[in-house]
């Protein structure tokens, strides 16, 4: 069930708001917890039943094993911690990279091995994370295991569920006690309007921003694939620069609409973007972009590696080993791993600058740097294979001049549409800083500047009237609208 489809908006989302709050209304606080866990389980059963069940298997085991840690001590305590990372890695080896695996070793020794062609299940990647952090935490004494029903709706939460952003226990499971307590201190209309406007914004991006640039990305990706095609200047730039918006509005559209959602319910959830393409610096694009991933891997992988602490040599190797395992978590193939690697380059670079160099680049340089650097390493992200990365990074940089004609990518409408996008993701505040003044997600909002400054929500009646209408306008107008990128992740 996608957020941008019709059952979801005008079926699902009405029937379980108007269940939470007649449990409210009634004095049922208590049941507000268990309903939106079996609302959540029916949001994800409708893609498929079978992977509910492994969800909740998954769930219950992980629960368990909590559990059992918290009550023992000294060496069986990290052997049930080492057996619960196994099993939460061992489904995510076998379901995301079993094939990889297998076509790897097929490429290098010709083993003629069959691939199982086996279906990934709806956001794996992002639970998986969300229940190792919690059996870390518990492992290292920082939390207690607390009661079935608030780590089941930590686990099945339905605005967070498939795409994140990656949640920390801490951060939702004491809001989840709170909303079964009496009173309730939430203004719920309040909430009602902030959630419905984060929820418009997220969907006016991916509908009407995202899927728009998509074909225009997609025309010329696919085309660099193709030996017979040298992408030429403008169509490389339009490809790449398309979907350098389209990723941004549709993953930070995704993650708008999963805030307000959870807004709807009295749930506050953590910024997940901050306009990265505002960023001067790579470093400072990796505090900016999915900020709850890169929060996750510092915390649980380049922490425990050693970080800093043993010299810059181990820290500029920890940094290589935490992006080239970020960037294989994006996805089963070498493209991502080069990513990934790419961008483990970039930040030894950025700290090597830092240590050494006796003055920092000029904002506007620093800015064009660093988008250069991020663009191009989309490429590797974007591309179906390292032949198609190639033939697009040599069109980047004009080795192939104007290039053989491609259906669609001569014309400078798409280029033209991806650099106004860009222009405005760089240029205008994002949606928590529109919303600052009522604290759309957990943690502080570092204003706009200048004349962006006076662009900030003002709720009223008639606000929530309008985004109602608007979300129905967007919901007609998107009938037909494609996947999230990160919805089977």
């Amino acid at each position: 069930m996608l957020f941008t489809s019709p059952e979801f908006l005008l079926a699902f989302l009405p029937l379980t708001l108007l269940g939470f709050h007649a449990l409210r209304r009634w004095g049922r606080e208590r049941f507000c917890v268990p309903w939106l866990f079996l609302a959540s389980a029916v949001f994800y059963a409708w893609w498929s039943p079978r992977f509910l069940l492994l969800l909740m298997i998954s769930m219950l085991v992980n629960w368990a094993i909590a559990y059992a840690i918290a009550r023992r001590q000294g060496r069986w305590r990290k052997v049930l911690f080492i057996c619960g990372l196994g099993w939460n890695l061992g489904i995510l080896a076998y379901f995301k990279y079993a094939d990889f695996f297998i076509s790897s070793a097929d490429a290098v020794a010709s083993l003629d091995w069959p691939l199982l062609h086996i279906v990934l299940p709806l956001g794996i990647s992002f639970f998986t994370f969300q229940k190792i952090a919690y059996l870390a935490d518990i492992h290292a004494g920082y939390a207690k295991p607390g009661p079935l029903a608030d780590f089941a709706l930590f686990v099945f939460f339905f605005p967070q569920l498939i795409a994140g952003p990656i949640v920390h226990h801490s951060e939702v499971m004491p809001q989840f006690r709170a909303m079964a307590a009496k009173p309730h201190d939430k203004d719920y209309a309040l909430e009602t309007t902030v959630g419905l406007t984060l929820l418009l914004i997220g969907l006016v991006k991916k509908v009407c921003i995202a899927d728009q640039l998509a074909p225009y990305a997609t025309n010329v990706f696919d085309h660099a694939s193709q030996g017979a095609y040298r992408i030429g200047l403008l169509a490389a730039w339009q490809g790449t620069l398309a979907y350098t918006v389209e990723l941004y509005t549709d993953f930070s559209g995704y993650s708008d609409m999963a805030i307000g959602l959870a807004r709807l319910f009295g749930v506050k959830l953590p910024a997940n973007f901050d306009s990265p393409y505002k960023s001067k610096s790579i470093i400072e694009f990796w505090r900016r972009w999915h900020m709850t991933l890169s929060r996750f891997l510092r915390d649980y992988l380049y922490i425990p590696l050693g970080g800093n602490r043993k010299g810059n040599a181990r820290r500029y190797l920890n940094l290589m080993i935490t992006m080239l395992l970020g960037g294989l978590w994006h996805g089963a193939g070498w493209t991502y791993v080069a990513w990934g690697g790419l961008h483990g380059l970039y930040l030894l670079v950025n700290h090597v600058w830092r240590n050494f160099a006796t003055r920092a680049l000029p904002p506007l340089p620093a800015w064009l740097v660093t988008l250069l650097a991020v663009i191009t390493a989309w490429v590797f992200f974007r591309a179906n294979d390292f032949t198609g990365a190639a033939n697009m990074l040599e069109g980047l940089f004009g080795f192939h001049g104007a290039g053989d004609p491609i259906p669609g990518a001569r014309k400078a409408t798409g280029l033209v549409l991806a650099a106004i996008a860009f222009a405005a993701t760089a240029i205008l505040p994002n949606s928590q800083q529109i919303m600052r003044r009522f604290m759309p997600v957990l943690g502080p909002v570092e204003p706009p500047r200048g004349i962006m400054q006076r662009l900030v929500f003002v709720p009223s009646q008639a606000m929530v009237a309008l985004s109602a209408a608007a979300i129905i306008a967007v919901v007609l107008y998107s009938w037909g609208t494609t996947e999230f990128l990160y919805f089977q992740f």
